[in-house]
Order: structure tokens, then C-alpha cells, then sequence
């Protein structure tokens, strides 16, 4: 099970990347846990590739943005991974959580978001690609 999880994350590492610094991203996997999981995972190969730079726009305004929400937020895993461009959102999240995510992948701070089917559900989220 460790192997597929590790070669999707690779995939979708790949394909994130043909997009990164340009475009915003969704994700769609099938669980809450694996939101955060598959977003460490994601911004852990960046950091190793040495391209985590690539997804926090080159704007010192959105970096302080995404530091000073982040501080904000409730969920933990919420907290880590938003100073770095990456985001979760699942129906297991506070409500104020979920609606920051929203707003910020909305206004292009976040470019790439990794969430349930529940960000599906009456949310009108624009991106310019989607990996299910």
C-alpha cells in the first residue's frame, strides 16, 4: 500500500509541477486523512527538488499572508502546510478553516489544494487544473 501511495504522489508530484508558478491546481482524493498526507507529501518532494519556491507567488504581500492565516487556523495540518502554497479541505474542518482555504485559493494565494469531493458540493472554485 506504501508503494501505490508513494508512485500517486509521485504522479501527482509530476503533474503539479507542469503547472507550478503558473497555474493553481485541485486535487481530489478519496478521504480526509489523505488531504494532509498526500499535500506533506507533495510539499516534501518540492522541498527535497529544491522547488518549493515555485509555489508561493514571488510576493513578499502573500507570504504574509499565508504565515499570518496560517497562525490563525485550527487544524494543525492546515497550519504546516499553508506558509508553503499548499492547502486541505474536507468536511471534517472547521467551518472557518474551510472558508479561509476557499478564499485564498480564490484569490490565487494558494496554488495548490488537495481536497475531498466535498469542496465538490456548492463551491465554486475555478482552477485551471484538476487531478482526481
Amino acid at each position: 500500500a506504501l508503494k501505490r501511495f508513494n508512485l500517486m504522489n509521485q504522479i501527482t508530484y509530476d503533474k503539479v509541477m507542469e503547472q507550478a508558478g503558473t497555474n493553481q491546481v485541485l486535487i481530489f482524493v478519496h478521504a480526509r486523512k489523505e488531504t494532509a498526507k498526500t499535500a506533506r507529501a507533495l510539499r516534501d518532494m518540492a522541498m527535497d527538488n529544491d522547488e518549493l519556491g515555485k509555489f508561493v507567488k514571488d510576493d513578499e504581500a502573500i507570504r504574509e499572508i499565508l504565515r499570518t492565516e496560517a497562525e490563525e487556523c485550527k487544524n494543525a495540518d492546515l497550519k504546516d502546510l499553508l506558509p508553503n502554497g499548499f492547502a486541505i479541505h474536507h468536511a471534517g474542518m472547521q467551518r472557518k478553516d474551510r472558508t479561509l482555504v476557499e478564499e485564498l485559493f480564490a484569490d490565487g494565494s494558494i496554488q495548490v489544494l488537495v481536497c475531498t469531493a466535498t469542496l465538490a458540493w456548492g463551491v465554486n472554485l475555478p482552477a485551471h487544473a484538476v487531478i482526481i
